[in-house]
């Protein structure tokens, strides 16, 4: 008899292949850190192994911020209700080295005065 394949193991390995692959490096971005201000376009969201939100620019252009995980973003309180969509925020991270894609790995958001250090290392 031939073991029959488990759509609850297959249905694991996928959430499990998805997990590894959404993981980013910072071989990809600048040395130099940026600062880079907006408007709020999508709130932040700590699902998945990333937080994410993004921001459209001074120039108009919609830009990926990639935050730190759920739990480092928690406790730097930065939260969906924190960041209202349309509200201001200012990002201070690594720029992605490819100038065609608009994305800046995260160390800090400012927004009302306030600093949320996701990775507070990281601030140079």
């Amino acid at each position: 008899m031939r073991p029959r394949f488990s759509p609850l193991l297959g249905g694991v390995l996928f959430a499990l292949s998805l997990q590894t692959s959404a993981h980013h490096g910072r071989s990809g971005q600048e040395t130099r850190q940026t600062r880079i201000s907006g408007s709020v376009k999508t709130p932040v969201s700590l699902a998945g192994p990333q937080g994410a939100m993004q921001i459209v620019d001074e120039n108009d252009q919609l830009r990926d911020v990639p935050l730190a995980p759920s739990a480092p973003s928690s406790r730097a309180d930065l939260t969906e209700a924190t960041l209202p969509v349309g509200g201001r925020a200012t990002i201070l991270g690594d720029r992605n080295s490819d100038r065609k894609r608009f994305e800046s790995r995260t160390a800090r958001v400012a927004s009302d005065g306030r600093n949320f250090d996701v990775y507070p290392d990281r601030i140079r």
